[in-house]
């Protein structure tokens, strides 16, 4: 899964900084919306939902966030928008630990991003 993470100034202010991830694959584009706006609000709720499940502690969890939900399973959780509407992108299903793995790589990125380091925009893939 191919994604470039890239850094969005819109401002002046030292804090006017956005990651913003991208996939390759237009079939994710729910997935690096849920990345960019809800882990970028909901970290820790949606880390320690995930983690619960992948560690077994829970069978399942569910998120919901200001635009986008997930469903999550054991085995796949599913990433979908709040409104029905087709037009904002359709739901996307991801392995849960992939899905967790995702969640933690976004946060160091982040966290990259906020110590000033020059690496972006940097593409990787799994």
């Amino acid at each position: 899964m191919e994604r470039t993470y890239s850094v969005l100034v819109f401002g002046n202010e030292e804090n006017d900084i956005m990651l913003i991830l991208k996939f390759t694959d237009q079939k994710f584009q729910s997935l690096s919306d849920f990345l960019n706006s809800e882990v970028h609000n909901f970290y820790t709720h949606i880390q320690k939902e995930l983690e619960a499940v992948v560690t077994g502690q829970k069978e399942e969890s569910d998120f919901g966030g200001n635009m986008l939900n997930i469903d999550i399973g054991k085995e796949e959780t599913e990433v979908y928008y709040q409104m029905d509407d087709e037009s904002l992108g359709e739901p996307c299903f991801i392995s849960t630990d992939e899905l967790y793995k995702l969640v933690l790589e976004w946060k160091e990125m982040e966290e990259k991003m906020r110590r000033g380091e020059d690496i972006f925009p940097v593409i990787l893939e799994d």
